[in-house]
């Protein structure tokens, strides 16, 4: 079987996307566009090597390929897509095999498609092979012209096409596959007399033919899979069509969603079975979901690693941060990153954690703040408290053990520790550690001034 390299052409000015960022860096379904490109030559045909191709001021994209470990080939000029390929030569020195093109914004691409299509060009030892489809719109791809027998003949751009070649709907992808010894040759044959003077590499079709080397044109429907993202326009299609796989996959593995078409999953997010989620909910990044949850409404979960039967109530955030299992979240609370709550505990409305360890079946219920604590198991954060764990200058912790109760509206000043069994009055503010078992109160005496109110108003009446 020969070998196969992969080269990704990634070099585009990118702007139509009207942003300082490379196209290819995009966001789609929680990762770079190029990263889905990038994994089916990795992943999907098992490539030897992958080969990315950037322009000279690409900075941020070559530090993502660093990052990645992926190798990269610079492109110097924005001479066309031969000269990109042949950029990419002085990696694949000796290389004696199949050299697979991409295009690093098409991240739609399903790894079959590919893998049929490489199978197609080894089969009978092909020297060129060029994926095809017929999209609704043909617009600025390159037509496919094939002869009265339905052989591919040459591949004209549709800048340079005429009337009559601009009514073919086949168009060529940009994805090819070459033989290396003769795509290397034969990218030095390449003319830049055309509208844009540019080296096209769709050019060599017509090189080969001429040659007698053999031409195969393999078609990849469906076409929205080969679509490339040029703007922002493509970008939110792609991510339609991205959303709807991603989806239908959990479907598929026992998810329910209630509104597939409503509901954001990310390409990385794991889910288990019998767990259900509500519309307007968005799940991102490395999350992952236990068995048997209920994730309601507007709910946005990002990093998280989220226990089996968890419930998350309407408009929560939890990011970074784990959730046991059976534990309630929300509605309206926010867990900020690296905070746990444990199992069978409970966040209630409008209660924000901020690196705050809940233990086991601890509540904190209501209208609450609790940053950098630990709330030891079966404790009851009293409505209104808050750990004022910030002195303007530094960051401080609030240490509470087990089986502690916390009356409403209470400050903890930390760094403060309250041991296990207290009590804490409601309305006061602890400075100081409290021992185990102890009653803590802070309260001024109640003062009643009897008549105040009658001697107020008849004051003012005197003005």
């Amino acid at each position: 079987m020969s070998k196969l390299v992969t080269v990704i052409l990634a070099a585009g000015q990118s702007t139509r996307m009207k942003s300082k960022r490379s196209k290819v860096l995009h966001n789609l379904a929680g990762q770079p566009v190029i990263s889905y490109v990038v994994d089916i030559a990795k992943k999907g045909v098992k490539s030897e090597k992958v080969i990315v191709v950037v322009g000279p001021k690409q900075d941020d994209l070559r530090k993502y390929l660093k990052e990645n470990h992926i190798a990269e080939a610079i492109q110097k000029q924005p001479l066309g897509t031969g000269n990109a390929v042949q950029a990419s030569e002085n990696k694949l020195k000796g290389f004696d095999g199949y050299v697979l093109v991409l295009c690093g914004d098409v991240p739609l691409l399903q790894a079959e498609v590919v893998s049929s299509f490489i199978k197609r060009v080894k089969s009978k030892n092909f020297t060129l092979g060029v994926l095809t489809m017929t999209p609704s719109d043909a617009g600025n791809y390159g037509r496919i012209v094939r002869d009265l027998d339905g052989e591919v003949i040459k591949i004209v751009e549709a800048r340079d096409a005429s009337e009559e070649e601009l009514k073919i709907r086949e168009v060529n992808s940009g994805i090819l596959c070459f033989d290396a010894k003769w795509l290397f040759k034969s990218l030095k044959k390449l003319s830049n007399k055309n509208v844009k003077g540019e080296y096209y590499i769709t050019d060599l079709v017509g090189i080969a033919l001429k040659e007698g080397a053999s031409v195969v044109a393999f078609n990849g429907e469906p076409a929205h899979d080969l679509l490339g993202i040029n703007t922002r326009i493509d970008l939110a299609r792609a991510y339609e069509i991205m959303r709807e796989r991603i989806n239908k996959k959990h479907m598929l593995g026992g998810v329910g969603l209630l509104d597939y078409r409503h509901i954001n999953i990310d390409a990385n997010v794991k889910i288990g079975a019998d767990t259900s989620i509500m519309p307007y909910s968005f799940i991102r990044g490395d999350t992952r979901i236990g068995k048997d949850c209920i994730i309601e409404n507007g709910v946005v979960i990002e990093n998280a690693v989220i226990g089996d039967g968890v419930h998350i109530k309407a408009h929560s955030v939890i990011e970074d941060s784990k959730i046991a299992d059976g534990a309630i979240v929300g509605p309206f609370s926010r867990v900020r990153p690296d905070s746990k709550v444990g199992k069978g505990a409970r966040v209630g409305n409008f209660v924000e954690l901020k690196k705050c360890d809940l233990k086991d079946g601890a509540k904190a219920n209501h209208l609450s703040y609790l940053g950098d604590a630990s709330i030891g198991s079966g404790v009851n954060i009293g409505c209104g408290t808050i750990t004022c764990n910030y002195d303007g200058v530094s960051k401080y912790r609030t240490v509470i053990g087990d089986n502690v109760f916390v009356g409403s509206d209470t400050q903890f000043v930390a760094p403060v520790r309250i041991g296990k069994c207290a009590t804490i009055g409601a309305g006061s503010t602890i400075t100081k550690d409290v021992p185990a078992d102890a009653l803590a109160l802070s309260r001024s005496d109640q003062k009643i001034i009897k008549n105040w109110s009658k001697k107020r108003k008849k004051k003012k009446s005197c003005s």
